[in-house]
């Protein structure tokens, strides 16, 4: 192996699955060095990207077991997944759920435990994590009633860097007017810090509405405004720590619908949820750009849709013709085809009644984090 051309070696290893590159640590020190390099992990990131490659469905039970538990299926453009597989997770507690917080970003998902008493990075195509420390927030003094942090989770490519955005909405003490304390973390430094508050006083943001994209955390905010929900997105540079704001393509809630915040395809998305059967799914088309959203389709009762159920998007197929669907009774997948407007049911043999799906690429990322044990309990 000494006379094979090192860029040879490096482009074939780049195109294997993370599973077996974490195999190969052991074959020599020269291939130990060379899959542990940054620049190895970012081109094997990068590749799976760009071509799809080695993609799974991280599926989260929500059939209420304590401890939760987590499967993974391996996902193409058949119209079938592969097997369900289950696999440990890094914060399990006997007597308390674990929940993902946002999508995965390069292969690395963020989860938390019940009330947000545990945090953690985690990598589950290589099983490997980290445990981050949970931030502090000052607001005794100031506000008269609070909940707990809202979390979203992003990469600062700028900087190279893994950041987790926490949010406290509270009230005023002084007029009862919400407002909110942020922090963002750094892996890189792993410490929290204290960064400038949401530029909207008033509104606030619900679990499950952060989630990063284009290398910003965009926020659905809303302020409740007699029988309806004002509504706006808020981003945050995860560089350069900026707020900006902009519009969602429906204007506000009222009692006939409700909106949602997802990423489908490297762009943002809204889904529109009527109170009867129907069901928007909108696209940003660019960025950060109101008059940009675009209307990608919809389902409607008697068409696409099933009675009394409406949809997210999960991830488009490698053509972009077919689009993967999870209800919100998270009890059913369906293939969407976007062409021909038909959907078909998946089954998933081995899954739980309820379940929460997040599509992630296999990578290295997190690869000097701990290593996942069995049985483990935190």
């Amino acid at each position: 192996m000494s006379d094979f051309p090192p860029e040879i070696l490096f482009d074939i290893l780049s195109r294997l699955p993370p599973k077996d590159l974490i195999r190969f640590l052991c074959v020599s020190k020269a291939w130990n060095a060379l899959i542990r390099h940054h620049r190895f992990i970012e081109a094997h990131l990068q590749r799976s990207i760009q071509t799809n490659s080695f993609r799974t469905i991280l599926l989260e039970s929500e059939d209420g077991s304590r401890p939760s538990d987590f499967f993974s299926s391996a996902f193409d453009d058949s119209e079938t997944f592969g097997p369900v597989v289950r696999i440990e997770q890094p914060l399990k507690c006997p007597d308390d759920y674990t929940e993902i917080l946002g999508c995965s970003v390069n292969g690395v998902v963020c989860v938390h435990n019940g009330m947000r008493k545990n945090l953690a990075l985690w990598n589950p195509s290589i099983q490997k994590f980290k445990k981050i420390p949970l931030p502090t927030f000052e607001i005794e003094q100031q506000a008269s009633s609070y909940g707990v942090p809202e979390y979203g989770f992003g990469y600062d490519s700028a900087n190279h860097d893994y950041k987790i955005l926490a949010i406290l909405n509270f009230n005023r003490r002084d007029d009862a007017t919400m407002s909110s304390q942020v922090s963002l973390y750094s892996l890189k430094f792993n410490s929290w810090k204290r960064i400038p508050k949401l530029p909207c006083d008033g509104f606030y943001v619900q679990t499950g509405d952060v989630v990063f994209l284009n290398g910003a955390m965009s926020c659905l905010m809303r302020k409740s405004d007699s029988y309806k929900n004002r509504c706006k997105i808020v981003a945050l540079d995860l560089a350069s720590e900026k707020y900006t704001e902009f519009g969602t393509p429906v204007g506000d809630e009222d009692d006939n619908f409700m909106m949602s915040l997802e990423v489908l395809g490297g762009s943002l998305c809204i889904c529109v949820h009527e109170f009867w059967p129907k069901c928007d799914i909108w696209i940003m088309k660019e960025y950060g750009v109101t008059k940009s959203w675009t209307l990608l389709y919809t389902f409607e009762n008697g068409g696409m849709a099933y009675a009394n159920r409406y949809f997210k998007p999960l991830v488009f197929s490698k053509k972009g013709e077919m689009v993967v669907l999870v209800n919100i009774e998270r009890t059913t997948f369906f293939w969407c085809d976007l062409k021909k407007k038909r959907a078909k049911q998946v089954r998933i043999c081995g899954l739980a009644t309820r379940f929460d799906g997040t599509i992630c690429v296999g990578s290295l990322s997190l690869l000097d984090g701990d290593h996942m044990t069995v049985g483990r309990q935190q």
